[in-house]
């Protein structure tokens, strides 16, 4: 009795439902980023509701983005087969067969020729010889050796097969080059370089989205297919995110998108009372006229509330966080772009 009235609730409520998921989303984002600073703003409860609608919806977004970009390759390279229909014959090597040898076939005629082509092209730009490219040739000559003299499709049947494998095999390698550059991306966040662990683990992070993106490429079955890119993209999201502990990554994109918080600001400039609260930290400061100051390279971890909460580099070896109000702060400087006045 109580779960059918519990049901008859929710359908009867979908549109409260939908909104309190949607805070509940975006709430978690705001605890999960104050959390991991230290802090939690003073601010009025209207206002917390459209923020937080705002961090869970871009949230959200980011994420079905994510998912997405990490089967896409293998699900674009399966529909291009799909679509050929019984212009091709290449898809009996991976459909005839059981699932297990058809698994194994995918890793010949999908998997071999993706690393092959971002193998070759790491290494010439590594080593600095376009010779290596030498080697994607290569590969790509047994292939049409194979299609046209082995397969008993013929010379003009193999020649067109080839044609049709070069092509979704390149456009598949675009698509998965996302995924690749977010692991060579977190790579270098990580560990602020390139180093051995960080090779280990990248490479360790593209061989498994090579194989997740096989395993998209493998025909649905009777299951559903949004079903499985969904577990197959949560599988590699979570995987890399492991790897290389950043799971903060999307509270501090959320917050850096709409300029909440996590700011690298290049110059900050302050009101009267707050140059005296930095002098008074032995802070330096850049005086202006009318009683204005400039602080550079500050770091605004928050600046939601009647407070800002700042990160501040004293010196050379130590950092200060420190809160100061809304009102002290005159503007502040991105890199590359003009913020927006507080």
């Amino acid at each position: 009795m109580d779960k059918e009235r519990l049901e008859r609730y929710l359908y009867g409520n979908v549109a409260s439902v939908f909104w309190s998921a949607v805070l509940l989303i975006g709430g978690v984002i705001f605890v999960i980023y104050y959390a991991l600073i230290g802090y939690m703003p003073d601010f009025d409860l209207k206002s917390s509701v459209t923020i937080t609608a705002a961090a869970s919806v871009t949230s959200i977004v980011i994420i079905i983005m994510m998912l997405i970009m990490m089967v896409f390759a293998g699900s674009f390279w399966r529909g291009v087969w799909e679509f050929l229909g019984d212009n091709s014959e290449l898809k009996r090597y991976w459909l005839e067969d059981s699932a297990s040898s058809g698994f194994r076939n995918l890793l010949i005629w999908f998997s071999i020729p993706l690393f092959t082509v971002y193998a070759s092209l790491g290494l010439s730009l590594f080593l600095g010889s376009w010779c290596w490219m030498l080697t994607l040739g290569l590969v790509a000559l047994i292939y049409l050796l194979y299609l046209c003299l082995y397969s008993g499709f013929g010379l003009v049947k193999g020649g067109k097969e080839f044609v049709f494998l070069v092509a979704a095999t390149l456009c598949s390698a675009v698509f998965i080059f996302f995924p690749l550059y977010l692991v060579f991306r977190l790579s270098v966040v990580e560990f602020e370089s390139i180093s051995d662990v960080s090779w280990f683990l990248g490479f360790l992070s593209a061989m498994f989205i090579i194989f997740i993106n096989t395993a998209s490429a493998s025909p649905q079955g009777a299951s559903s297919p949004y079903a499985k890119e969904f577990v197959l993209g949560l599988m590699a999201v979570v995987m890399i995110f492991i790897s290389f502990g950043r799971f903060d990554r999307i509270p501090y994109s959320v917050m850096e998108i709409y300029k909440f918080g996590n700011i690298e600001a290049s110059e900050l400039v302050l009101e009267r009372e707050g140059c005296e609260l930095f002098k008074s930290l032995e802070i330096n400061v850049l005086d202006k006229d009318g009683g204005l100051c400039v602080v550079k390279d500050v770091l605004i971890l928050s600046r939601l509330g009647r407070e800002a909460y700042l990160e501040v580099d004293k010196d050379d070896l130590e950092s200060l966080k420190l809160t100061l109000s809304s009102s002290s702060i005159a503007s502040w400087t991105l890199r590359e772009s003009q913020g927006d006045e507080s």
